[in-house]
């Protein structure tokens, strides 16, 4: 159940071209229903967490986790948590972690970082497997990118788009921005952008849909919120919807 929907990213602009930080406020956090054809299946929190001090600069924390109701764990119980960071501006990611439950798959995974030699070491505690990934300079990890895409200048037409790894890929992932329209998420009315993320290379339920699509919506005002994600997948349709 981990959110596909963070795996997009950006490049790093010119100095002058970089947005400023408004969309990311330490201490946020904002939580989802996460539905699954006609049930509520969970929920998921993310959360942007205080910054920390690393080597004498500010770095940017962030977390994500999802579990399933107690009425699904009987079914497929998840319990998922994803954690990052970044550079205070988020043009690349420090760390990554993931620590995966979902039904019988258990996996632990640590992505570390080396931006002098641009390689990404990634390493799964359970199996002991561990990989050495080329990466771009200016690559983001899945968690990390959903906080700069948010930060990022949004007009209709457009396409953020720029490296993205999990520590055994890295690749060129892209959003585009198709519209901007009002919609209704739990009772409450919202001005939003539409957008569209590439799942080309997506693992997981995505792999086997040749017609998968995620959709977006994130609020038009400088802080972006995504309010509502619907997807098409192998295994039906996923809905997750902003509660607080």
């Amino acid at each position: 159940m981990t959110m596909p929907i963070l795996n997009r990213l950006a490049l790093g602009a010119d100095e002058e071209e970089k947005p400023q930080l408004t969309a990311i406020r330490p201490g946020e956090k904002l939580r989802y229903s996460l539905g699954w054809q006609f049930v509520v299946a969970g929920h998921a929190i993310t959360e942007v967490l205080p910054d920390t001090i690393v080597d004498g600069r500010t770095v940017r924390n962030f977390r994500m986790t999802a579990k399933t109701t107690k009425a699904i764990d009987l079914v497929y119980k998840v319990r998922d948590t994803l954690t990052s960071s970044a550079e205070y501006d988020v043009h690349r990611s420090l760390g990554y972690k993931k620590r995966q439950r979902e039904g019988d798959t258990q996996r632990d995974e640590t992505v570390d970082f080396d931006w002098q030699k641009n390689e990404a070491y990634y390493h799964e505690a359970i199996s002991d497997k561990k990989q050495t990934t080329p990466v771009l300079e200016n690559t983001l990890d899945p968690l990390s990118a959903f906080y700069f895409v948010r930060n990022q200048k949004f007009e209709v037409g457009s396409v953020i788009k720029g490296p993205l790894t999990d520590g055994k890929r890295c690749k060129i992932a892209e959003i585009r921005v198709v519209r901007r329209e009002k919609i209704k998420v739990n009772g409450k009315r919202y001005d939003t952008y539409k957008l569209i993320p590439d799942i080309k290379d997506v693992g997981g339920v995505f792999k086997k849909s040749d017609d998968a699509k995620i959709e977006i919506w994130v609020t038009a005002d400088y802080t972006h919120t995504p309010v509502l994600m619907k997807s098409k997948v192998a295994v039906g349709s996923f809905r997750a919807e902003l509660e607080h």
